[in-house]
């Protein structure tokens, strides 16, 4: 990544900003207002502009794996967007990255099928859409390689375990190999194997192949996750998350439940995906309690473990919570 783009992305250890901005509601102004503030907070903390780099292109990793339900909403993302173009990148340097393109259809990320059988683009206003699932964005040299067994359909271990390709989950190309930096723009779920899905989860988990494997693995989905987060090409290339509290799910996984979501009227930005992902852990504890649910404890094994890794510190009192008035106007 350029230094011109994020000069301290190397590093979100030593970031220890949490950027917060409370909003009125959640309206495609407030989001716009909101993201606006969070742009500037982090060039004026970088003492860089966030500009257009040697390599021109942009990734934005979303969530849609719970469905319209709970999924990174499109005004989050229209704002950012909208701030890219203002830095000088065009709507087709930017692509926005996800697992599955008919998650991303029903989320709204991609045209329904009927407008396309009437000649509508299957891009997002204009921004590329890329699908995890496809295949179609991998480099065979860019993988995540773990001896945990595949899945086979039916929940059991693959019979084929002396496959290789079967023990490797490929990484997105449009998401860190071909751009200047990328953004993550998650939901908070709880979630099996992790205990916590923010950041991290939308980072790793959610942005590679073959993912089935470590879903229904506590024992190695922690590491697995916290493994792919710390490869350096990935890692030194995302520019930083922002965290909307709009909708957040305390219990059932990425199984969307209306009746265990949460909200709260701010957006959180930091550099530090692993203090993030803290901050959501202690949000679904204090949800699950209100609504009688045991807490999940003791803390999630993959904050430690990034935490070792030099992802970032998970501990908040390490971080220093910087407040953005909103602007109304």
């Amino acid at each position: 990544m350029p230094a011109s783009a994020a000069p301290d992305a190397a590093n979100p250890e030593d970031a220890c900003e949490i950027f917060e901005v409370r909003v009125p509601e959640f309206s495609p102004i407030a989001y716009a207002r909101a993201t606006a503030s969070l742009f500037r907070a982090y060039e004026k903390s970088s003492g860089e502009p966030i500009k257009k780099g040697s390599k021109g292109r942009v990734g934005i990793k979303v969530y849609t794996n719970s469905g319209p339900g709970l999924c990174t909403p499109t005004e989050l993302v229209d704002a950012v967007i909208d701030q890219l173009v203002r830095r000088g990148y065009d709507k087709k340097d930017i692509t926005i990255v996800d697992m599955s393109r008919r998650k991303l259809r029903d989320c709204g990320y991609l045209p329904k099928r009927s407008r396309l059988k009437a000649g509508m683009a299957d891009d997002y206003k204009g921004v590329p859409v890329a699908d995890i699932e496809s295949g179609k964005f991998f480099d065979a040299r860019w993988y995540y390689d773990n001896p945990l067994s595949p899945k086979s359909v039916r929940g059991e271990a693959s019979n084929d375990i002396y496959n290789p390709e079967l023990r490797k989950s490929y990484l997105p190309v449009p998401l860190f190999l071909s751009v200047d930096f990328w953004i993550n723009l998650p939901m908070v779920t709880d979630m099996e194997g992790l205990g916590v899905c923010a950041a991290l989860g939308n980072a790793s988990i959610w942005n590679m192949s073959n993912n089935e494997r470590f879903l229904k693995s506590p024992a190695n989905a922690s590491m697995a996750a916290a493994e792919v987060c710390s490869i350096p090409e990935l890692k030194d290339s995302n520019l930083f998350t922002i965290l909307t509290l709009e909708k957040g799910q305390f219990v059932g996984g990425a199984i969307f439940n209306s009746r265990c979501t949460f909200s709260e009227n701010a957006i959180l930005m930091s550099r530090n995906p692993v203090v993030l992902d803290y901050v959501a852990w202690e949000l679904i504890n204090k949800y699950r309690a209100a609504d009688k649910f045991d807490k999940i404890e003791p803390m999630p094994a993959l904050l430690n473990y990034c935490k070792e890794l030099k992802i970032g510190d998970w501990d908040p009192r390490a971080a220093r919570r910087v407040l953005i008035p909103f602007r109304s106007r």
